[in-house]
């Protein structure tokens, strides 16, 4: 998938004060390895959520990224150490 892909939450998932978003609309930044999870952006409620590959879906063609999108993935990046102990 594409950083910036809106997608929707099509499982009952409990977002901290959001409560479920399931048909919420979500944000794609990327897929973890390490957890085997998608790391999602719900804008309506501020929050990360990190899904499973079936607890969402596109929402519109592979790879098409809206501008809103774009504007918020080009200002999202890993957190990077700076200060070496």
């Amino acid at each position: 998938m594409t950083k910036g892909e809106a997608v929707r939450c099509i499982e009952d998932y409990e977002l901290f004060e959001c409560g479920n978003i399931n048909g919420d609309e979500g944000c794609y930044i990327e897929y973890s390895e390490a957890n085997d999870k998608h790391l999602i952006y719900f804008p309506t409620c501020g929050e990360w959520a990190e899904l499973k590959e079936g607890e969402f879906e596109r929402i519109n063609k592979p790879g098409y990224v809206s501008k809103k999108n774009k504007r918020f993935v080009e200002k999202v990046s890993r957190l990077k150490v700076s200060l070496v102990t």
